[in-house]
């Protein structure tokens, strides 16, 4: 829905971008069919019309369109300087605004505890945010909570992720009664 709101220039979710943006949304897990699929629900629930997010919204999936930017080895990180160079290409010739990965893990195959390893991957993101000129969203899981509330602190793995982040939303579920509100 966020996408979507960058995309249409509508305040989906209580905030207006500032302009309409164009949004490459990239998920490494799912089919195309998939994202299609939420995509298009977004649009039925929000009466958005094709016409209006047409030339915006850019989404691919990790199974047709893989993007690895780095590798471990058993001495360390190894940044696949091709695919970073062809994505920074990709974002500029589209002219993305906003780039959203899901989930992060997706990525790259590095160990999701390894501070290092992750530090490096997601500096090399935000040397392809600040050369391509655009914001790239990290999409992350976190661990289990049982019920409790998430909070920043339960992003699964290496704690580099959350201190090299420029802003962190968390999403939890609505009680009912916040639903009723």
């Amino acid at each position: 829905i966020e996408a979507l709101a960058m995309t249409s220039g509508r305040a989906l979710l209580g905030i207006k971008p500032v302009r309409k943006l164009k949004v490459w949304y990239w998920n490494g897990e799912d089919p195309a069919e998939e994202t299609d699929r939420r995509f298009s629900a977004g649009c039925l629930h929000y009466d958005i019309k094709p016409e209006e997010i047409e030339g915006y919204l850019f989404a691919d999936s990790g199974r047709l369109t893989p993007i690895i930017i780095a590798n471990q080895t058993k001495t360390n990180t190894v940044i696949a300087d091709p695919i970073v160079s062809e994505l920074k290409a990709a974002i500029k010739a589209r002219g993305i605004d906003v780039m959203i990965v899901d989930p992060f893990v997706s990525c790259h195959r590095v160990a999701e505890n390894d501070n290092p390893a992750i530090d490096a991957v997601v500096k090399k993101f935000a040397e392809i945010a600040d050369e391509a000129k655009c914001s790239i969203n990290l999409e992350h899981h976190i661990r289990k909570t049982h019920g409790s509330e998430a909070t920043v602190d339960d992003g699964r793995g290496a704690s580099s992720l959350v201190g090299a982040a420029r802003s962190i939303e968390v999403l939890n579920k609505m009680t009912t009664a916040e639903g009723e509100k």
